[in-house]
């Protein structure tokens, strides 16, 4: 009932609609990078991307903007809040009493007894209050011909009273929030280590940008649409997503009637599995599989082309499948699109440049070891807690003018 409800609002026309918005959100990410260049100073990548994405997450939520990337330091409040939220989620999951108990707790009392626990309670508030004031502000949206998620789900037919309370939406608003900030900043930091430590990849990529965008007058000018022709580009993000894993948990069924049959053919083994046994997969051990993904561990978008590559779609499982996929499909890979097309096509790497770049990205105390998935929090936790880092210098001359008209 609530999937119907917010379908609409995660189809590829509505994100293409809101391109505009994107656009101002990366226009200001673009020159937050630009303004490091030469400054010797390591930039780190996840927390960069997590003032981008939770801008973008408050936009589409709620058609308000934070601005967490004009901060200083990207302020990582809402990304550490969110992680907080994400690490508790085995314990939750397996005690649901100890949450209650915790959330009756005031405030500053959870904060004394965990830090954290006392981030995720704000970010709870806060969003509640979101909420509440889009309940109270939603005749204002009535007459738009954009409206953020929750104010159209407050005006929704498709849903009963019940779950339209501020309460009820407050907590799928913080799970979106959560969600769309950490999954999407992951993507995206992971995408500046594969571009710069695949100098063979990056190549054919800025081949293909060049053809869409010829100038870097018409980088922001090319339109989702455009970018959702170019092939490997599509393939770039696709691999991106393989090696990132989405939510990484386990994903639970249940058939409550009928036992589920195994069979392994190659092994000539078969297995009943009782009714009402819960059966969960995770993405990491499919993406991983050497039978469908050779190689698996190595970052390879050409495995994504042709025929072949269209064959290896049912494997993918970084967005679910089925019927509980991520909403979230449509916007991930248009906001993506955007993100590394621009970013590759003003950007070089020490190995890789078409010759009229903005600059150069240089990875910085980052390893292949450190972007190995080493736990599972709901989403993958890596080697590297802190994440990606980079350095930007000075490649050419066309900075100034490339942000003569861009956010200060």
């Amino acid at each position: 009932m609530r999937r119907a409800a917010l379908l609409p609002y995660f189809s590829t026309a509505y994100v293409r609609k809101l391109q505009p918005d994107f656009q101002e959100r990366l226009d200001v990410l673009l020159k937050r990078m630009s303004n490091f260049m030469d400054t010797d100073e390591a930039v780190n990548a996840n927390c960069m991307f997590a003032a981008f994405s939770n801008d973008i997450m408050h936009i589409l939520s709620f058609g308000e903007c934070f601005h967490k990337l004009e901060t200083p330091n990207f302020d990582s409040v809402e990304r550490d809040a969110s992680l907080s939220g994400a690490q508790s989620f085995h314990v939750m999951k397996r005690i649901p009493w100890f949450n209650n108990v915790m959330m009756t707790l005031p405030e500053a009392v959870a904060s004394r007894l965990s830090p954290p626990l006392g981030s995720y309670m704000r970010q709870k508030r806060k969003t509640r209050n979101q909420v509440a004031q889009a309940a109270a502000l939603k005749d204002e949206w009535s007459e738009r011909e954009i409206v953020p998620i929750f104010q159209g789900l407050l005006d929704s037919s498709k849903l009963p009273p019940e779950e339209k309370s501020v309460e009820r939406l407050s907590q799928d608003a913080q799970m979106l929030l959560m969600a769309g900030t950490l999954t999407m900043a992951s993507t995206l930091e992971h995408m500046v280590y594969w571009m710069v430590d695949n100098p063979d990849v990056l190549r054919k990529l800025k081949e293909e940008l060049r053809t869409a965008m010829p100038s870097l007058d018409d980088v922001r000018r090319v339109p989702i649409a455009s970018l959702e022709s170019l092939p490997y580009l599509t393939a770039v993000i696709k691999e991106s997503v393989r090696l990132i894993y989405g939510n990484s948990t386990p994903h639970f069924r249940v058939d409550p009637s009928q036992p589920l049959v195994y069979e392994d053919k190659k092994a000539g083994r078969k297995w009943v599995i009782p009714p009402k046994t819960s059966v969960g997969m995770t993405s990491v051990l499919l993406h991983h599989n050497e039978d469908n993904f050779p190689n698996s561990y190595i970052f390879d978008p050409d495995r994504w082309l042709g025929e072949g590559g269209k064959k290896l779609d049912k494997y993918m499982v970084g967005f679910g499948k089925g019927s509980r996929i991520c909403l979230g499909l449509n916007q991930a890979y248009g906001i993506s699109r955007l993100v590394l097309a621009q970013i590759w096509r003003l950007w070089a790497s020490p190995e890789v440049s078409t010759g009229d770049e903005i600059g150069v990205l240089s990875l910085y105390n980052t390893s292949f070891h450190d972007v190995q998935m080493k736990g599972d929090f709901f989403v993958a936790a890596y080697n590297k807690p802190q994440g990606v880092e980079f350095k930007a210098s000075l490649g050419g001359d066309r900075k100034e003018n490339f942000f003569v008209s861009s956010p200060q």
